[in-house]
């Protein structure tokens, strides 16, 4: 299942041969998947369309004008005339409108049952996001009818490649494939215009263009409309809780009313890994049994602090002095509980909000002492965060479902096949059988489920209740950062000591039955992925087949019916290319028109502007010639002050030595005077 919360930046075509539209009242599969439909059906697709409730109203009751009664048959008449529009097969269910979420079991009862007898190769539902409880309510019916499956069930086999695809109505889900119906428009609101008792009471025809409108907003223009939907496999169905499903699609997980039960103790064994364990107290946390109590054995790692807990939570601590192991843990925490019924998670998994209580259940019934449910197996790699953030972010690479097997005693002494989360324990059987073997660094385990096996037969519950984590590339392992030749070495040793400890109980005769139950499922795996294949090839096949054939129908029908407009067509564009013609030479002559008259202007704009330039030439040679005078005057006057500042200077130097003799003489005439 895809991660992202982002829309597509494009659209895709939808295929399929056989279509179940499970619509949990009339209009449903108009609203939230009309256009799509639409398509298939146009493509010769199979489609059915399970309208779930009877149409009497709900909560929201008929008309004042009307019944519940004469409503619903109202509703269905509509329905039926849609169905003939629209062209797909329409099947009443008749359950209470408004109520489906109290009728759960007959939801699931039949829904299975219509997917027992189409085979779809596409299912079509409504969002477990939407706020209509019958709307979730047909969700978590298909839930209860697929979480079960397991491979080898006949209908598993037969959904194993089927799309399931969530639609939304009245809530905007975060789909991850978009599907252009902008073609497909008209053919939604002339449905909806058949709808007339809803219209009259709600518009739900403009809501619903406008969220496919809305969804055309990671497309480009050319999109005018798109319907959202978001992907599921049969074994997101198998794999999640129905509340980690919904989470897992963007939406809050519903809240459980808090069942009330025998006191069930949980041993958590931890050491110097507060993140994963506070991730695992918190999944404990939100369980919805109580009273429950959770032990937290601290193998001499830092003494992590845990929640306050309340309202029929208990958490308890156990630190260790010294550094003692996973058996040692264990035994410490089986001692510290106060409850008859004990159960284990490690600091790395977690467990589902059903899980204490799917087990508690189970204990209930005669004959049952150590139930177990499965464990979904997650692998988680790191992530690209980016700078400053969490250096634990961690995403999902893949989810798979390897340990769902009924119990066989047998196999289980050569096989660890039961993941220790499962399982949930009588305090008086622990004590029986004797505690953790404190000598196995790991398996210590699965030696202790040998030696109950021996006291009682287990009960298993095909329902993911837990996640069974592993994470890749990291210290977050049982045998922290050893290599991987150094682990593989561990893991072969100490099974090699397990199976001698219990060597006694492998006779000939249980080897025997284990070696043909192995061999048996080897080859029944063999011929189920053989048989998938060929029917994957079958089925490629077929479709290519019915897309061939529906392609040359509608190429067939396309072309009868677009013959006489073709012709029509070319005879309107020869005339149109005509007129277009003749306009086009009434426009070239105009244009011609007015060049010869710009022509002509240009050419009195020439002789105007030769006369101008000859005119300017005269006045030009008059300044040129005016100005040859004025240079000669100003020559003559320049060289007039040139004698005339000669002049001046000889008469100063004369006026000077005439000066000088005069005063000499004064001077000598002066001495010369007696004193």
């Amino acid at each position: 299942m895809k991660r992202h919360l982002a829309p597509p930046g494009e659209t895709s075509r939808v295929e399929a041969s056989v279509a179940l539209v499970l619509a949990p009242h009339f209009d449903d599969e108009i609203l939230g998947c009309g256009g799509l439909v639409k398509q298939l059906c146009e493509r010769g697709a199979t489609v059915r369309v399970v309208f779930v409730s009877d149409g009497s109203g709900g909560d929201e009751g008929a008309p004042r004008d009307s019944d519940s009664s004469t409503y619903a048959v109202r509703r269905r008449a509509e329905a039926e005339s849609v169905a003939e529009l629209m062209g797909f097969e329409a099947v009443f269910a008749d359950l209470p409108d408004g109520g489906l979420d109290t009728r759960l079991g007959e939801v699931e009862v039949l829904l299975v049952a219509h997917l027992e007898e189409l085979e779809p190769d596409l299912v079509l539902l409504p969002s477990p996001l939407e706020v209509t409880p019958d709307h979730r309510a047909v969700f978590a019916g298909l839930f209860k009818g697929l979480h079960g499956l397991r491979a080898g069930v006949p209908l598993y086999e037969t959904l194993r490649g089927a799309r399931f695809l969530t639609y939304e109505v009245n809530h905007p889900g975060y789909p991850d494939v978009l599907v252009d119906v902008g073609d497909e428009i008209p053919a939604i609101e002339a449905a909806m215009a058949l709808y007339a008792s809803q219209q009259e009471r709600h518009g739900y025809l403009e809501a619903a263009l406008g969220l496919k409108r809305y969804r055309t907003l990671s497309l480009g223009r050319e999109t005018a409309a798109a319907e959202g939907y978001r992907e599921l496999s049969l074994d997101d169905f198998a794999t999640h809780g129905l509340d980690e499903l919904i989470s897992t699609l963007g939406g809050s997980a519903t809240l459980l009313e808090v069942v009330e039960g025998e006191a069930v103790s949980v041993v958590v064994r931890t050491r110097d890994r507060p993140e994963l364990l506070a991730e695992a107290l918190a999944s404990l946390e939100g369980n919805s049994h109580r009273p429950l109590e959770v032990v937290v054995v601290n193998d001499c790692g830092v003494s992590p602090e845990l929640p306050d807990g309340g309202d029929g939570l208990v958490f308890r601590k156990v630190d260790l002095a010294e550094h003692r192991g996973r058996a040692a843990a264990a035994n410490a925490g089986v001692d510290a509980c106060s409850n008859a019924l004990i159960a284990f998670l490690d600091d790395d998994d977690l467990a589902g909000r059903d899980h204490i209580s799917t087990l508690v259940r189970a204990a209930r019934s005669a004959g049952v002492e150590v139930p177990y449910t499965d464990a979904a197996v997650v692998r988680l790699q790191q992530c690209d965060v980016g700078t400053g953030s969490s250096a634990h972010a961690w995403e999902e690479i893949d989810r798979r479902l390897p340990y769902s097997r009924d119990f066989d005693a047998d196999v289980l002494l050569l096989d660890n096949y039961i993941p220790f989360n499962t399982l949930l324990f009588p305090r008086r059987l622990l004590e029986r059988v004797g505690p953790f073997d404190e000598s196995l660094p790991i398996f210590e385990d699965w030696d202790l489920l040998i030696r109950l096996s021996r006291e009682t037969a287990f009960h298993h519950i095909s329902r993911v209740t837990c996640l069974y984590r592993h994470f890749v590339g990291s210290g977050h392992h049982v045998l922290g950062a050893r290599d991987e030749v150094d682990r593989a070495e561990l893991f072969l040793e100490t099974k090699r000591r397990l199976l001698e400890k219990h060597a006694h109980l492998l006779d000939t005769e249980r080897l025997a039955r284990v070696s043909i139950t192995l061999r048996r499922e080897m080859v029944e795996t063999n011929e189920r992925l053989r048989s998938e294949a060929a029917a994957r090839w079958e089925l490629k096949r077929n479709q290519r087949a019915l897309q061939a054939d529906a392609t040359r129908h509608r190429i067939a029908a396309e072309q009868r019916q677009s013959e006489a407009a073709a012709i029509e067509a070319e005879r309107a564009i020869l005339q149109q290319r005509v007129f277009d013609l003749d306009r086009h030479l009434q426009e070239i002559t105009t244009v011609r028109q007015r060049l010869e008259g710009e022509l002509v202007a240009a050419r009195q704009d020439r002789e105007q502007i030769l006369t101008q330039n000859t005119d300017l030439r005269v006045v030009l040679e008059e300044k040129m010639t005016t100005e040859r005078e004025l240079r000669a005057v100003v020559e003559d006057q320049t060289s007039h002050l040139e004698r005339t500042y000669k002049e001046i200077g000889r008469l100063r130097a004369t006026l000077e030595n005439s000066l000088q003799g005069r005063v000499r003489r004064v001077f000598r005439a002066l001495l010369g005077r007696p004193r």
